[in-house]
């Protein structure tokens, strides 16, 4: 047999995860396929119904699950992302056995199923709303691609700090969780940032989710105005420290990850 090389047997390996991780989040139960579509759907129909008993079916212009929508979908995949990276120390615990699989393997194997899933879920959703009538098209299509692939990167730097804090200390899982709560609300994905509190909003830019959100608006809808504050280089900046620290973290910590219980 003709010997591979590092790079071929990690791409092996995470071809190998990647198929494990659609399986284990859409395979083995019947609902678990059901309840990544339904969960989207849910969030646009209880907001949209709510917003439009309070202050009508449009904002900034455009029909308001729509702008739901944009904003939502990117929150949760980068949401759901960094979460199911924080976890994934504890569910892969079995396979750190084989010395081929590092924990850096399940990580970027995670991001890729999310990131299929939620494209998946957002075609869906989408094809409905045009089929429905509503105007989908995207004003700046590249800027859009690349502002939700710097978003991934974000979230995946993200998801790396979390599995290393959560690792040494297991019992902030639920506290982090709980963070994302609030964050679902000041991050802009229900009204724009420009309905939010003028007094907080030099600490709320200080969120590169509220960036995000914001960038992928006007980069989707062609009259939506951006508050000032909102920037690229901001994300890109802090994605590239945050993934520094993350990267550097973990290979100081590699062995450790792998020859302890926690997480």
């Amino acid at each position: 047999m003709k010997p591979r090389s590092s790079l071929q047997i990690q791409k092996s390996v995470i071809f190998a995860l990647v198929l494990r991780e659609a399986r284990a989040r859409i395979g083995d139960r019947r609902m678990g396929a059901v309840w990544i579509l339904i969960e989207p759907i849910c969030h646009l129909l209880i907001f949209s119904l709510l917003y439009t008993m309070i202050r009508g079916r449009t904002i900034s212009g455009v029909e308001y699950p729509v702008f739901v929508l944009v904003g939502m979908a990117p929150f949760l995949l980068y949401r759901n992302t960094a979460l199911r990276l924080m976890d994934s120390l504890r569910e892969n615990r079995s396979l750190f056995g084989y010395k081929q699989i590092k924990p850096l393997d399940t990580y970027i194997a995670r991001v890729i199923v999310e990131a299929c899933i939620s494209g998946l879920v957002y075609a869906l959703i989408v094809f409905g709303f045009a089929w429905w009538g509503f105007d989908m098209s995207i004003n700046n299509p590249l800027m859009w691609f690349m502002t939700l692939t710097l978003g991934l990167l974000f979230a995946f730097s993200l998801g790396m700090v979390l599995a290393l804090i959560t690792h040494a200390l297991p019992s902030l899982k639920l506290v982090i969780r709980m963070v994302f709560f609030p964050l679902y609300f000041i991050s802009g994905v229900l009204i724009p940032a420009a309905y939010l509190p003028h007094a907080l909003m030099p600490i709320l830019l200080l969120n590169p989710f509220l960036h995000l959100t914001e960038l992928i608006r006007g980069e989707v809808l062609p009259h939506y105005a951006m508050v000032d504050g909102i920037s690229i280089g901001y994300v890109t900046g802090f994605t590239l420290v945050l993934l520094f620290i993350s990267l550097g973290s973990y290979r100081a910590r590699r062995l450790h990850l792998i020859s302890t219980k926690n997480g």
